[in-house]
């Protein structure tokens, strides 16, 4: 990355209280014993944050769009990706991976037209051989079209001990092509 969005998304930590703010306790159930059947007592806490709306964004129509799915890694180990459901298609994961400690990294993913909605579901983990077991953060990102508008959803859930945040002030989506940009945030 230039030295310039470091800069930029290294700002962005300053808003990490506003967008602790807007994230709030769910009980959809939706990562209940999401990585692996346990039979032991696990802790999960789950939450859900609204996308805030690309202003002033160009006019088109609702299409196919880019999803860059960022994070940054402050879980004090190097953390791993994992796919669960991936709507679209990947074009690969940005570097580094595995993502050090105080780095940015992520993916993106072509996603099709929101019909009436498009999920990417993914985890980071700082141990991808038992991610049910260690720091994970658990993400659920949901697109949809509502009467030729675009929205976004981001949803978490926690494993490990893993504090799970979206920094919402640097995340996006534009409301008439579907463009996203979401950036998560693994303690």
């Amino acid at each position: 990355m230039t030295r310039n969005v470091k800069r930029f998304l290294a700002a962005s930590l300053l808003s990490l209280s506003p967008s602790i703010a807007f994230a709030g306790e769910v009980e959809s159930g939706l990562f209940l014993d999401l990585l692996s059947q346990r039979d032991e007592y696990v802790t999960v806490r789950e939450g859900v944050v609204q996308v805030p709306v690309l202003r002033d964004a160009p006019v088109a129509s609702v299409a196919p769009a880019l999803e860059n799915l960022f994070v940054l890694n402050q879980a004090g180990a190097n953390i791993s990706l994992g796919l669960q459901v991936l709507t679209g298609t990947l074009n690969g994961v940005f570097n580094p991976h595995p993502v050090p400690t105080g780095s940015y990294g992520g993916f993106q993913v072509s996603a099709p037209a929101p019909t009436p909605l498009v999920a990417q579901q993914y985890y980071w983990t700082v141990n991808p051989a038992n991610p049910a077991g260690s720091k994970t953060c658990v993400w659920r990102v949901e697109v949809s079209d509502v009467g030729g508008s675009c929205s976004a959803q981001v949803f978490f859930g926690t494993y490990g001990g893993a504090v799970c945040t979206v920094d919402a002030a640097n995340s996006f989506i534009n409301p008439t092509t579907c463009e996203t940009q979401i950036i998560t945030i693994i303690q």
